[in-house]
């Protein structure tokens, strides 16, 4: 019975910010005061499908990871195999995940209705969201203390990085050198997060101001109204 309630917890836990975000998103596109008025609004459709390609995304990454190869620092010595694994091997293939997924799921939606900056930076949060849900997940599975950790750290940092990587490609067509620096900027927050989390010289409180600055840095693009051209 206690493994039951174990799972449960661990279950709600990570979805905990899934459900957060769903709540404060249909809020602010049914047109009453909330951090995403999304125009065209998100529907429930389309928030599961950004959550299903953020899921997805995970296993993309993991692919994308056994082509980069670990640098063991017993191998080489200095600070380049930490830094080549946390922001090459994991910060670089995880955002680029975002991107392979982002464009194709874009694409689609805009044949059949107008999207704007604010719409693509709705659904890449979702899409961090669904990485970071399914990522805690797996970790809990060892230890149901980090996911109930993860939920106030690692969904913040992937929502953030979300946001950023649907924007980046919201821009890449019109002004692809703000596009890259956009990307750019989400993995070198992505990896000073995870820089923080492996380093025993640093408090872990850095790691969740990383993250949650991250997050309320990137709501402004919620609210954006940058549109495709010719589009009203």
């Amino acid at each position: 019975m206690n493994e039951i309630w174990i799972l449960l917890l661990l279950i709600l836990a990570a979805a905990l910010p899934v459900i957060i975000a769903f709540c404060l998103l249909r809020r602010g596109s049914t047109g009453q005061q909330g951090i995403g008025e999304s125009k065209p609004p998100l529907t429930m459709f389309l928030f599961l499908v950004a959550l299903a390609s953020g899921i997805l995304s995970l296993f993309i990454a993991t692919l994308l990871q056994n082509f980069l190869p670990y640098i063991n620092s017993g191998e080489q010595g200095g600070p380049f195999p930490v830094f080549f694994n946390i922001f090459f091997r994991i910060a670089l293939a995880e955002e680029l995940s975002r991107i392979v997924i982002l464009i194709p799921l874009f694409r689609v939606i805009k044949r059949r209705q107008n999207i704007d900056v604010s719409f693509c930076a709705a659904m890449g949060l979702v899409a961090g969201l669904g990485f970071a849900m399914l990522e805690s997940a797996f970790y809990g599975l060892a230890d149901v203390n980090i996911a109930l950790l993860r939920a106030f750290t690692a969904a913040p940092l992937h929502g953030a990085c979300g946001i950023r990587a649907g924007v980046a490609v919201f821009f890449f067509a019109r002004y692809p050198v703000k596009a890259l620096f956009v990307f750019i900027f989400a993995v070198l927050i992505h990896g000073a997060y995870n820089m923080m989390i492996v380093s025993p010289a640093l408090p872990s409180i850095l790691a969740v101001l990383v993250a949650l600055t991250a997050l309320f840095s990137s709501l402004s693009f919620l609210k954006a109204t940058d549109r495709e051209p010719g589009t009203p």
